[in-house]
């Protein structure tokens, strides 16, 4: 079962470590399988994790590096941490070099860990930079896209996902990132889905827990 996640599964980014305790019964109730910590957790928050019988992963955000020290620090994550699994979010500041961006930490993280599984998190409707032919070769890489902008604003999913197919990113690789709440100028924030529509294969992932419990949702 654990070699199934990006597949069938649905996963959830955590932004506190310390927060997944009195939080694991509500996220397994939602359905999620696979738990998405950021690079600032440590070996036992891991463990926690998977003592609540939940996969752990790594989610690493850019945070403005170039393509090779991110590369690296993610590497050194992995090392440190064990995940599994790492999804690469990748959002920088202007699109011209997202592209080779991508390919460069990509071909980065394969010169050494060739066979770990990748997902590439990118904003919505840039499936164009995303590097199509190592998406079809690479049998442990995939791609998702963010069905939300600036301040949780909800784009459609069906538009996010046919943008990825599109740009020739193969369907069983494609998957969505969902934002779990939006703004509201009258009601304050609400819940962009009521949650993914599980009967797709391809499940993607919710950001992220506080939003979720913001909502009601956790």
């Amino acid at each position: 079962m654990a070699n199934r996640v990006f597949e069938d599964r649905l996963g959830l980014w955590i932004v506190n470590p310390a927060n997944f305790p009195a939080r694991a019964a509500g996220i397994r109730a939602l359905g999620v399988k696979d738990v998405f910590l950021p690079r600032s957790a440590q070996p036992s928050d891991f463990a926690a994790v998977r003592a609540a019988l939940l996969y752990a992963r790594l989610w690493a955000a850019v945070d403005g590096l170039s393509a090779a020290d991110y590369a690296n620090r993610t590497l050194l994550d992995i090392q440190r941490l064990r995940p599994g699994a790492v999804e690469l979010n990748i959002e920088l500041n202007s699109d011209p070099p997202l592209a080779a961006y991508i390919r460069e930490v990509i071909t980065l993280i394969r010169s050494k860990r060739r066979f770990l599984r990748l997902r590439i998190n990118i904003a919505p409707f840039k499936a164009v930079f995303l590097p199509a032919d190592l998406l079809t070769s690479d049998p442990n890489l995939y791609a998702c896209e963010q069905t939300y902008a600036g301040g949780m604003r909800r784009f459609s999913e069906a538009d996010c996902y046919d943008d990825l197919l599109s740009w020739d990113v193969p369907p069983e690789k494609a998957t969505l990132c969902y934002g779990a709440a939006q703004p509201n100028s009258t009601t304050g924030p609400s819940r962009v889905v009521a949650l993914p529509d599980l009967s797709r294969r391809n499940q993607g992932v919710i950001f992220q827990d506080d939003l979720c419990a913001e909502v009601g949702l956790l």
